[in-house]
């Protein structure tokens, strides 16, 4: 399926990345568990341990009493309400008879039927009565409802009280937990940081590169996500200046690596050039030459027609030169001749690419 040694060390590279993607998983989820149970070290503050406890019980009883009064008084308002509307409604029936009942005797002038006329007019006086009896009983059991809503509220405003005195002292006690917590992330997250730091700044990397590759990369995880997002914000203070340190910690690091560099690819122009070729990587060299940029100085090579380009014209490295046995014209950093075979000499060949 894949032919040839290139194609076989890409495969290799390949399955080297994956080894150290595969090492960071489950570095990671084996860290998630361990900073996900670090709030477990202790338990979880609570307002109420900060409220004076005999206050908060006697609101508590107050608030039980109160609600299974009030859900009383409500059971007897309903009945109440239906009591009322019954009486309403008979009395209304009866009004209507009543009118009914004038407006044909008025019509017939019977003076027989006066005494009828008392009796049902007592009879509507009767219900008049039972319906503002029914009216007042509702209305009493209302008062009464609306004054246990009133306690209530205020046993309601009483424990809101209690809380809103106590929240300082939670918030405080919170914050130190919070710090705790943090504090312990911390002493396994920078110890980590400092490790994976080391294993990338350290030359050469070994054989082993590829897992120190993915223990960098759980790292670096750790750090971003574990630690940095829980950092106490102070209003966004901290988390600030936090990005702010860190960013000039980076630019000065930076800024002085990049002298640096600039620096010592100065001072390696001025080197003798076997010397040069010789700290240069083969496979470099080949990619470099390429993208048509000079692999001594990494500066792009111009084009000039009708000239063949042989040395730098930045740096002055030489770039081709002529097989020693067949004189055919060639790259300075391949190691053997194109036409003939012949191996290049000795101050001509760059190192080989190490592996990792």
């Amino acid at each position: 399926m894949f032919k040839g040694a290139r194609a076989r060390e890409r495969v290799f590279v390949g399955l080297m990345w994956l080894v150290s993607v595969v090492l960071a998983g489950f570095l990671i989820g084996l860290g998630s568990l361990v900073i996900g149970d670090l709030p477990r070290v202790e338990a979880p503050v609570a307002i109420e341990q900060f409220v004076d406890p005999a206050r908060t019980a006697a609101i508590k009883r107050d608030q039980t009493a109160l609600a299974a009064a009030s859900a009383v008084a409500e059971d007897r308002l309903a009945r109440a309400e239906e009591a009322f509307g019954q009486s309403q409604s008979a009395y209304g029936a009866a009004r209507e008879t009543f009118e009914n009942w004038i407006s044909t005797r008025s019509a017939t002038g019977d003076r027989s039927q006066d005494p009828e006329v008392l009796a049902r007019t007592r009879a509507l006086d009767d219900l008049k009565k039972a319906e503002q009896g029914a009216r007042t009983a509702r209305d009493a059991i209302q008062s009464e409802r609306d004054t246990l809503a009133d306690r209530i509220e205020a046993n309601r405003i009483a424990d809101d009280a209690l809380r809103t005195a106590a929240q300082p002292a939670f918030e405080r006690a919170t914050f130190v937990q919070e710090m705790k917590v943090f504090g312990l992330r911390l002493a396994l997250t920078l110890p980590l940081l400092a490790i994976a730091a080391w294993m990338l700044l350290r030359k050469p990397r070994g054989d082993y590169w590829p897992m120190k590759r993915g223990f960098i990369l759980f790292s670096a995880f750790a750090f971003f996500v574990e630690l940095v997002p829980y950092l106490p914000e102070y209003g966004g203070y901290v988390r600030y200046g936090v990005g702010i340190i860190l960013t000039v910690i980076v630019g000065h690091y930076g800024i002085k690596g990049m002298r640096a560099y600039l620096k010592a690819r100065e001072a390696d122009e001025t080197r003798a050039e076997p010397e040069r070729v010789q700290s240069i990587e083969y496979e470099q060299a080949i990619k470099k030459m390429a993208s048509r940029a000079c692999p001594g100085c990494d500066r792009p090579l111009p084009g000039v027609e009708g000239t063949q380009i042989d040395y730098c014209v930045h740096c002055g490295m030489h770039l081709f030169n002529r097989c020693g046995s067949c004189e055919t014209r060639k790259f300075a950093f391949f190691r053997y001749c194109m036409s003939c075979g012949t191996p290049a000499m000795p101050d001509a060949t760059p190192k080989i690419l190490q592996n990792g």
